[in-house]
């Protein structure tokens, strides 16, 4: 009867813990020794439960027993189970086996007999997204998170020495409204239903270290620290902690001064604020120096008879984050975010990789295309890329599940999140790369600003150890130490042909000054660089896990189908070469922006779902693409990066061509007595123009003007695409710019020979029988035709938006005598917008198999279609040229128009000119319908 009674003390007590909502678990951030551990990990029984009649209303367990099995840590979907995909869709990746619902796991585990006088929990590292515990038969509670692990503490429910059951219930249906955010979201990761990373028993004395959070102080010199020491025994203990540490992850390590706290006393948890000295010489962490510390916290206590011991380690970092007006500093440092979002994107598996080399392996791929920063979308990583990135120095945003259109209309979702949000600060706070955090991504409801003001400030008021924001994009509150700001971009959400790409030819004297001047704390725009490329069909035998790449596979054969698939990687080539062209000048303009904070990139691998968005410079297994190069993306992707200011890149001979260059610097330190170097390059290597500025030093920071240069362009005689190089000498510093200068005034060319027409008519079509050669200048007023003439890439996808700009540049020959005197690569680049913007594009699928157009523009891949805006054809004896772009009109300002009509009219007039593909007049006459040709 007594030890019925005690038992029934003990359990109560645990109870009372887990109504408390006391955290005494063991922290996912230290590592212990002389621990006892048993891994669960391998077979376990299995069985699915949509309808949840595994348990009665009273708590009784119906299910017979489980007849399959899996192997775990691992999910549904890995292990074959759920229900088989009926359908396809090019909207997202699909998954073969899905499942929403509860799944109970069962497995027998022996407990030694050394466990007999310890404390047992059952560790669970992360599930989705509730858990309930039964034990030998008997409910031990239950668990609810997305982001942080399920811990139980089951030492009275377990039989020593013998086998012990251990029953789970996970389920992964909607627990509460959030079903938009990517810690869920079938668009990217999946809501799998399953258990990863360590699934485990823990054994402890009942005398031991729970939690240890440290707040490290720079400008004392110390670190503070908050103990939890947890003590089961319900008698009066007396102990002590010995603490010792030092620097790792750097080249000499230092040792910091040792510590002797003593403690007593009965509670069940005793709380310890102990200040530890970290000795004269502080190495903080950074980027650069990722420094960390390592303590050691050694307990030894007495009970009565009874000794008890326990080993705890934690690992921190020395970093000051703050804002400083619109700045962000670290450690006293101009700080500039240069981040990519991710939004847990994982097909192999359909989850987050649980072990730090698959995390190190991400973070060396940002930190190698010059990143520094990664902000995770909605969701919450795991403690392995917490801890890759305090190893590697990278700046880390973390989310809630928060991505909610009703905020306001359900207390329990913001119940939920607000535990949620705890958790994360506690669980992973330690860790210095967890520098800023982050409720979620455009939210919107009835009263989401009020959330949103409680959630910071509850936040500010228990742990000062980062930056708090409510919402990436929108709404904006005053509570935030900075904001995620959504409208510094080139193009924004739906603004179509409208953006600045689209609107007007480059130039670099823009930038986003007004947005900062309107807002007194730090801006980091949001969500940029959404530039496309084709997608890669090549990709698609990667997919060996548990999403299937269905979407690629339905837009090859769209391309099939318009007999075009020979031109798919030329496609992808094409339009990613341009989209790096996009991203160079989108990130300048951010780091030529006086008082930005900072930029997070949409994103540096691709997007999977969501309509599609292959807009990654590396693919969605962090591989690299062939069209950008990790080294040619540092040139302006970095931790200093020299800028140009200019009114144009294409002028004329007869012009004077102006700049100011200008940097960002965002290194370490000072750069001095910097000497800057400036050429203008031919296309053979010869320079045409140099110069340079003198021993000047370069502070942290941007913009810093270096220097402005004027070079006369009078000795240029031919159209020449010239390149601008600027570079710091003895540093990896440098940049350059494509800049293409036309004669101001071109030669006549003979054309006695050619008809120059401007339309389709009659005395085309005799001129052609006869064996003429026509220029056919369309007149653009008058074609009729369905594709918008977009001049940038398509932003995110069509799908998606509903709405242009759906092409993704041009793709023509340079080597073709047509392009002799016009200056071009194989792809689109800033010259080309005059001749795009002008354009009424035509579609040619009518055209004869294998038929390809001069220009032709690169079709979004949901809709292929042969489009041309240059392109010749033969008919009958003739030979016929048709250019549907404005080259007659306000010719004497527009430099490239004119350039290209002199190319082509030099071509026509040629013996070069001989087109290959045969043309009936009937295909002919329908370009020029009063209808569009689709």
């Amino acid at each position: 009867m007594l030890m019925y009674l005690i038992a029934q003390i003990r359990i109560l007590f645990v109870s009372l813990i887990f109504l408390m909502g006391i955290s005494y678990f063991v922290n996912a951030q230290h590592t212990t020794t002389g621990k006892a551990s048993v891994s669960l990990a391998g077979i376990w029984k299995f069985k699915m439960d949509p309808f949840e009649a595994g348990i009665s209303a009273n708590g009784v367990q119906l299910l017979p027993s489980l007849a399959e099995t899996v192997i775990l840590p691992g999910s549904t979907d890995q292990n074959h189970k759920g229900y088989k995909t009926q359908t396809t869709t090019s909207l997202r990746l699909t998954r073969p086996y899905e499942y929403k619902g509860v799944a109970w796991y069962e497995k027998e585990v022996f407990i030694p007999e050394n466990w007999k006088d310890k404390e047992i929990e059952l560790f669970l590292e992360r599930t989705h997204w509730l858990t309930e515990l039964w034990v030998n038969g008997k409910h031990a509670g239950k668990r609810e998170s997305l982001s942080t692990p399920h811990r139980y503490l089951i030492t009275p429910l377990l039989k020593i020495g013998t086998n012990n059951k251990i029953l789970l219930k996970v389920d992964n249906d909607r627990i509460y409204n959030i079903e938009y955010a990517h810690a869920i979201s079938e668009e990217t990761q999946t809501n799998w239903n399953g258990i990863i990373g360590q699934i485990m028993l823990n054994a402890f004395d009942k005398v031991s270290i729970r939690d240890v959070q440290v707040y490290p102080d720079l400008a004392r010199k110390e670190a503070k620290l908050h103990i939890n020491i947890l003590n089961t025994t319900t008698q009066n203990i007396q102990g002590g902690l010995q603490i010792n540490g030092e620097t790792i992850n750097v080249d000499s390590s230092i040792k910091i001064p040792i510590s002797h706290i003593s403690f007593g006393g009965k509670d069940s948890l005793m709380i310890l604020d102990v200040t530890v000295s970290l000795g004269e010489r502080v190495q903080t962490w950074d980027e650069f120096l990722p420094a960390l510390y390592r303590l050691q916290l050694n307990l030894h206590a007495v009970a009565a008879n009874s000794k008890f011991s326990d080993n705890y380690e934690v690992k921190f970092g020395v970093r000051s984050i703050r804002t400083s007006g619109t700045r962000l500093e670290l450690n006293g440092k101009p700080l500039f975010i240069r981040g990519t979002v991710n939004c847990a994107e994982f097909p192999i598996t359909g989850y987050p990789p649980m072990d730090k080399e698959a995390w190190m392996r991400i973070f060396k791929t940002c930190k190698d295309y010059g990143l520094n920063a990664m902000r995770f979308h909605t969701w919450c990583p795991p403690n392995a890329a917490f801890e890759a990135a305090d190893e590697l120095g990278v700046y880390l945003q973390v989310e809630n599940a928060d991505w909610r259109f009703t905020v306001g209309k359900d207390s329990l979702v913001n119940a939920f999140l607000r535990k949620e949000s705890e958790d994360i600060l506690r669980t992973y706070g330690n860790h210095p790369s967890f520098i800023m955090f982050c409720e979620g991504n455009e939210l919107v409801g009835p009263k989401v600003k009020e959330f949103l003001s409680e959630q910071v400030s509850h936040w500010k008021a228990i742990d000062s150890r980062r930056l708090y924001t409510g919402s990436a994009a929108y709404p904006l509150v005053d509570e935030n130490d900075y904001h995620v700001l959504y409208g510094p971009r080139p193009h924004r959400w739906k603004e179509g042909l409208n953006s600045r790409f689209n609107k007007q030819a480059l130039n670099t004297l823009y930038d986003y000054s007004d947005y900062v001047a309107k807002h007194p704390i730090p801006i980091i725009t949001h969500e940029v660089g959404q530039w496309c490329s084709y997608p890669n069909f090549e990709e698609i035998e990667k997919y060996t896990g548990v999403l299937k790449p269905y979407n690629y596979e339905l837009f090859r054969e769209l391309l099939r189908d318009k007999h075009m698939l020979d031109q798919a990687r030329d496609f992808m080539m094409a339009s990613g070469k341009f989209k790096v062209i996009q991203n160079k000048e989108e990130i300048e303009s951010y780091l030529r922006t006086p008082g930005m904070a900072g930029y997070h990139f949409l994103q540096l691998n691709d997007f999977p779902g969501q309509g599609t968005a292959p807009v990654g410079l590396v693919d969605i297994f962090w591989d690299p693409k062939p069209f950008a190069s990790a080294k040619e993306i540092n040139r302006f992707q970095n931790k200093s990066v020299l800028l140009l200011r200019t009114e144009s890149f294409t002028w004329t001979s007869d012009q004077v061509f102006k700049g100011t260059i200008q940097i960002a610097n965002y290194d370490s330190a000072v750069i001095r007595s910097a000497h800057i170097q400036w050429t203008f390059e031919l296309p053979d290597g010869k320079i045409y123009a140099s110069g340079s500025f003198e021993g000047m030093d370069i502070p942290i920071g941007s913009p810093f003007t270096l220097g402005e240069i004027k070079v006369p362009l009078s000795d240029i005689e031919q159209a020449v695409q010239m390149r601008f190089n600027v570079s710091i000498a003895n540093t990896d510093c440098s940049n350059h710019w494509d800049v293409w200068v036309y004669p101001a005034r071109l030669p006549d060319v003979a054309m006695q020979k050619v008809m120059i027409a401007d339309w389709w008519g009659v005395s085309v079509e005799r001129f052609l029988e006869k064996g003429g050669s026509v220029l056919l200048l369309a007149d653009t007023s008058r074609i009729i035709t369905d594709v918008v003439p977009g001049f940038s890439g398509i932003s995110w996808n069509t799908v998606w938006s509903g709405m242009p700009p759906n092409l993704l540049g041009i793709l023509c020959d340079p080597g073709h005598p047509a392009l002799r005197y016009f200056p071009t690569e194989y792809h689109s680049n800033w010259q080309w917008w005059d001749i795009v913007s002008h354009s009424k594009p035509m579609v040619l699928d009518h055209f004869p198999y294998g038929f390809k157009p001069l220009v032709q523009l690169i079709p979004d891949w949901n809709k292929p279609q042969k489009i041309g805006i240059v392109f010749e054809v033969r008919v009958g004896k003739g030979k016929l040229l048709i250019v549907n772009t404005d080259l007659k009109h306000h010719l004497s300002k527009r430099p490239v128009a004119r350039q290209l009509l002199y190319s082509l009219k030099k071509y026509v007039a040629s013996d070069d000119f001989n087109p290959e593909t045969s043309v009936e007049l009937k295909e002919l006459r329908l370009l020029f319908e009063n209808k569009a040709v689709k």
